[in-house]
């Protein structure tokens, strides 16, 4: 049997096409339930090959053009003319029609006629052929593309499936990466309540998303002062890293919502990033906003750049920890509270400090370095604990684990980059990791820490 579906991963919940041809039906299922078949026709006969072929005039669409295409999903259609196996080893994008080249000019009725139409393969060689043909039959055809092409250019690619690897004490070989939901406005700063629910940052649209328990999706929150990362405290109080325009600090925002700090006295915090809080209500809060400033369109700082790493006590009292690090990104507390992390985007490693009795910081130093070296930058973002205090750290080599030592344990890929992560779900057993617009679920061997939070 051979199946032709629009799918759309990215725009859920979405109505899905998916057309089948089996025996002497067509038939086409709605996402409701309801069935129409048609009438099946002969198919096309395939035509002859030629010695020599003209050069296509059907453009190759690069990856930038792509990326304008799909950030208008209303606007265009993806159809893909590889066979199923295809799309599901190489993954492909996130909303298409499945189309053999073969049955593509029979299918012609199907295509949405107020759409651009970009016809896919894998090097584009067939999309263009099926580019041509389309386009000699009057529709609307801006280009063809090819999937690898678009991933040899730094492009991410969708609907391929991910396992893991075996990483002993943390997942089975094989354990699925699922999609939780993709298509969100960024996706950054998650924790989790008593109950498993968590909660994550949709920082562009200054809201809090919540996937409860049960795994139902909804808005928890909306005008939270671009909120980036969160922080709960034992007694369900709900805190924030803000970032919006007048209110830039540390803020509570449930249950009642009131300014716990705005940063050093005489300068304030830049643009704070990520915050962990301690259960005695210490905060450790990372702000590379002046790093982030001065690199803004590509610009090359002419020399280091002072940024901030601070501790906040439970009165309120800012302290600087550290203004040498180049890009701190994410932080997190050890499931013993003995210990913070920080991620250094902009460097190779993870940089540890030893708490003290009152709270404060001693004993820097580098932690473990990091496999997703690119450039000398590791892209080191989010930072999550287990129960047996292995440390998970997000790179631009996905999940990488590591033990409480500091021990590499191994590395879980994701089909997109990961920013944040947390332990959920009703055991807390579940592995939520959420970036570039999406979420994802992994089911683990362990389990977060005794707390709220991360």
């Amino acid at each position: 049997m051979m199946k032709t579906a629009l799918r759309s991963s990215a725009f859920k919940p979405a109505r899905a096409l998916r057309v089948a041809l089996g025996g002497s039906a067509l038939m086409m299922a709605l996402a409701g339930g309801s069935t129409l078949a048609l009438a099946q026709t002969a198919p096309v006969a395939a035509a002859p090959a030629h010695a020599a072929e003209a050069p296509s005039k059907i453009p190759v669409l690069t990856r930038a053009q792509l990326d304008a295409l799909l950030a208008t999903p209303d606007k265009v259609v993806f159809i893909d003319v590889r066979r199923p196996d295809e799309v599901s080893e190489i993954g492909g994008f996130p909303f298409y029609l499945s189309i053999q080249l073969s049955e593509l000019e029979r299918f012609i009725p199907a295509i949405p006629k107020d759409r651009q139409v970009v016809v896919v393969s894998n090097h584009a060689g067939r999309g263009q052929k099926g580019a041509e043909l389309l386009a000699a039959k009057g529709v609307n055809v801006v280009g063809a593309a090819g999937v690898q092409n678009y991933e040899s250019e730094g492009g991410v690619l969708w609907n391929k499936k991910f396992v893991t690897p075996a990483i002993d004490g943390v997942v089975k070989a094989g354990t699925l990466v699922s999609v939780v939901r993709e298509g969100f406005q960024g996706t950054e700063g998650p924790v989790v309540l008593k109950d498993g629910s968590v909660l994550f940052t949709e920082n562009r649209a200054d809201r809090i998303v919540k996937i409860a328990a049960n795994g139902d999706i909804s808005t928890y929150l909306t005008g939270t002062g671009g909120a980036n990362a969160l922080a709960v405290s034992a007694a369900g109080e709900l805190f924030a890293a803000e970032t919006a325009t007048g209110a830039v600090g540390v803020a509570q925002l449930e249950p009642t919502k009131k300014v716990v700090t705005t940063g050093p006295k005489g300068t304030g915090f830049v643009r704070p990033n990520d915050l962990a809080r301690s259960t005695n209500g210490h905060f450790y809060v990372t702000d590379p906003g002046a790093f982030q400033k001065a690199t803004a369109g590509g610009a090359t700082p002419a020399g280091p750049v002072k940024t901030g790493f601070y501790w906040v006590n439970p009165k309120g009292k800012v302290t600087l920890v550290a203004d040498d690090i180049t890009f701190p990104n994410g932080v997190a507390l050890s499931a013993d509270e003995k210990t913070v992390y920080v991620a250094n985007t902009a460097g190779e490693s993870v940089i540890a400090f030893t708490v003290n009795p009152d709270g404060s910081l001693k004993d820097r130093r580098d932690f473990v370095k990091l496999a997703g070296i690119k450039n000398g930058r590791s892209g080191a973002d989010g930072i999550a604990v287990d129960k047996d205090g292995r440390v998970f750290v997000t790179s631009n080599a996905g999940v990488e684990v590591f033990d409480a030592a500091g021990k590499a344990l191994g590395v879980i890929a994701f089909p997109r980059k990961i920013q944040n992560l947390v332990f959920g779900g009703p055991d807390h057993n579940r592995l939520f990791a959420v970036g570039s617009g999406s979420v994802y679920r992994v089911p683990t061997l362990t389990a977060g820490p005794a707390r709220l939070g991360k």
